[in-house]
């Protein structure tokens, strides 16, 4: 306590008498504005010289480029040494290619179709028909449609299905070539006959009571057909009519509905991919199914049901059809640790 008065007493910068800090002491006042430090002075220099040089700079270039357009013309900006500029155009042109050997990237080719592609995009899917007794015929409805006579527009159909009922892993070609001839014929006459000739094949495939291997196969092939022709139709439903004024579409749809429910109806349900055929078209088409027709919808589902139900039923097709009653219940979306745990089974 005796060290802190006397320093008070003694020092100006401190109040007399109140111990506090004096800030209008002499040794708080500034004697000389601050002056730079030599670190930062040189720091600015150097900013102001590179300004100045770059502005030199810009202005030589400036007035290099206005004399070139003047009295050079063919020579123009030279940048850089003439010497590296020959040597590196030589180098170029032994890497570059000709332009004979140029190809044209498959980005570019997906943008831009080539006239190849636009002539026979089908070609693969008419390869299908090689050595059939209708193979001039399909290669002609696809070459020109208004070269067919009526009676060949409605023999076409029936022989399109018939291919695609014993070859079901080609049933999206089948579908392909269908929706070309029906998109270039514009009385409809092929589309009425394709879906008079569908509609007769699942009326006698419901009709039959057989429920042997053979029976099964035709079945997921017509399934797989009708399928993949609603697939390419869906998106143009609005450019299809019929002269009755159906809805083509929605015939297909329907049609699909009623091989399902044939399917469902057999007596023993042990062929697999049959069953897998239709959890796929069923899973494919139930959302278009409970938007436009709710009713028929549910009658699919009470014909799956009554099939999981069955006696015979194997149990990995019971299994697929419950997955697909719980698909159902939970709008089409099932949960992650659902789909594993039927992914196990």
């Amino acid at each position: 306590m005796r060290e802190t008065s006397g320093k008070s007493a003694g020092d100006p910068s401190l109040s007399q008498g109140s111990g506090k800090l004096n800030v209008y002491a002499k040794e708080f006042v500034m004697s000389s504005p601050l002056q730079p430090s030599k670190s930062t002075g040189s720091i600015l220099t150097a900013v102001e010289d590179s300004a100045k040089q770059n502005s030199k700079s810009i202005l030589h270039n400036m007035h290099k480029t206005h004399q070139s357009h003047h009295g050079h013309h063919h020579r123009g900006v030279q940048w850089v040494d003439e010497k590296v500029t020959t040597n590196s155009s030589v180098h170029n042109s032994v890497n570059t290619p000709s332009g004979r050997d140029l190809k044209r990237s498959k980005s570019v080719g997906s943008s831009v179709p080539s006239v190849t592609s636009s002539i026979t995009p089908l070609t693969q899917e008419l390869a299908l028909f090689d050595g059939h007794s209708a193979e001039k015929l399909i290669r002609k409805a696809y070459a020109n449609i208004d070269l067919l006579t009526c009676e060949e527009l409605i023999e076409l159909p029936r022989i399109i299905l018939e291919k695609a009922l014993e070859d079901r892993a080609h049933a999206q070609s089948y579908a392909t070539i269908s929706m070309s001839i029906i998109e270039r014929e514009p009385c409809g006459t092929f589309l009425e006959s394709l879906l008079n000739i569908c509609q007769y094949t699942c009326e006698k495939k419901k009709n039959q009571k057989s429920s042997g291997g053979e029976q099964g196969s035709k079945y997921h092939s017509f399934m797989a057909f009708l399928n993949e022709l609603y697939s390419q139709m869906k998106p143009k439903h609005s450019q299809l009519k019929l002269s009755t004024g159906n809805n083509p579409t929605h015939t297909v749809l329907s049609l699909l509905v009623q091989v399902c429910q044939a399917v469902l109806s057999q007596k023993t349900l042990t062929v697999r991919p049959e069953i897998e055929c239709l959890f796929f078209t069923v899973t494919t088409v139930g959302r278009d199914l409970e938007t436009e027709d709710p009713r028929l919808l549910d009658s699919l589902m009470w014909a799956v049901r009554d099939a999981f139900l069955a006696p015979g039923t194997s149990q990995p097709n019971k299994q697929t059809l419950l997955q697909l009653i719980e698909l159902k219940a939970a709008k089409w979306q099932l949960p992650a640790y659902t789909i594993m745990y039927y992914g196990r089974l």
